[in-house]
């Protein structure tokens, strides 16, 4: 009989938690004003037919989030293409907004929240364009508005947009009244939106009981698995509507999500990893990851971007190393 060494035995671990390397992260664009309530950010990367697309928004308390400029990300700085402001959508304010390519033409397409006026939220898009810096802001549509008696009844906003094998997976926050969720809708074509039956995909529970809502998608180098990052505030977090931190939460398919960050965030600003009860902006929220293959074809190296407060309460956006362990 064989006897087995207990001590020396190891148990696999898959898909740990990825390190955000914030001691070696720089600013990349600080906001207009050191006041409080003045935020850029919400950062989308996206690579578009060979090309690094950055789009970034801009707000102010008085002007509320007035513009989203989109860029050409080089490693030597950055080119404005474009720019999609609130009053050339005719709306009050724009939110993050989610860059895809159109697996089925090569198009880009741009989605953008907008508020209407008296938090009438809903998610347009644009008409998809071949270049960039020709999108129309004249051309933009409504594709999801609330839905009466369901648990996105209030707003929908903050899409998060992946397309897997010509299936498009958007991921956006609902607002029941009480709070937002994080909430799933597919659509074959990018147009045309049907909402997952189980909606929310992840609600308020745990150290993020307030808001809840995903941050980004993307598959795990080292488990048949999709890393799910979300952004958090409890109801004890001091600007529980603003201050949001981020999480952890895996899907096998895409639908249902696991949390894995129930005690705390995993990361938020200033050292407040994995605190709760906030009494101050400890904000980090808005997670994107790029990922860019190494000189030599020899791996792939991650940069996040991400909108993160600073001691003098207004928030900026910055870009940090994300490692991902595959030993």
């Amino acid at each position: 009989m064989v006897r087995r060494n207990n001590a020396n035995r190891q148990m696999a671990s898959y898909a740990s938690p990825p390190r955000l390397r914030r001691d070696a992260a720089t600013t990349v664009e600080v906001p207009e004003s050191t006041r409080e309530g003045n935020w850029v950010g919400a950062p989308c990367t996206h690579r578009h037919d060979g090309e690094q697309l950055l789009a970034v928004r801009e707000r102010t308390p008085n002007d509320r989030g007035h513009r989203t400029v989109l860029y050409a990300d080089h490693d030597d700085g950055r080119t404005a293409l474009t720019e999609l402001t609130a009053e050339a959508l005719g709306v009050v304010s724009v939110e993050r907004a989610a860059l895809v390519t159109d697996p089925h033409t090569g198009d880009l397409r741009v989605y953008v929240p907008v508020d209407h006026g008296a938090n009438d939220w809903t998610i347009q898009t644009l008409e998809p364009v071949s270049d960039p810096s020709a999108l129309d802001p004249s051309t933009a549509r409504t594709v999801l508005r609330p839905r009466a008696r369901a648990t996105d009844t209030v707003t929908v906003k903050d899409p998060v947009i992946i397309t897997v094998c010509g299936r498009y997976y958007m991921f956006y926050a609902g607002h029941d009244g009480s709070s937002e969720q994080a909430h799933l809708a597919t659509s074959i074509d990018g147009e045309d939106w049907v909402r997952h039956q189980d909606n929310p995909v992840l609600g308020r529970q745990y150290w993020h009981d307030h808001h809840t809502r995903i941050a980004a998608v993307l598959p795990a180098p080292d488990a048949p698995v999709w890393y799910v990052f979300y952004e958090g505030s409890g109801g004890s977090d001091y600007g529980n509507t603003w201050n949001l931190r981020t999480g952890l939460a895996v899907s096998h398919d895409l639908t249902t999500v696991h949390d894995t960050t129930p005690n705390g965030p995993l990361y938020g600003a200033r050292g407040t990893d994995g605190e709760t009860g906030v009494e101050d902006f400890a904000t980090l929220r808005y997670l994107a990851v790029d990922s860019v293959a190494k000189d030599g074809g020899s791996g792939t190296t991650h940069d996040a971007y991400y909108e993160v407060a600073r001691a003098d309460g207004a928030f900026e956006l910055q870009r940090a190393p994300i490692e991902f362990d595959q030993s």
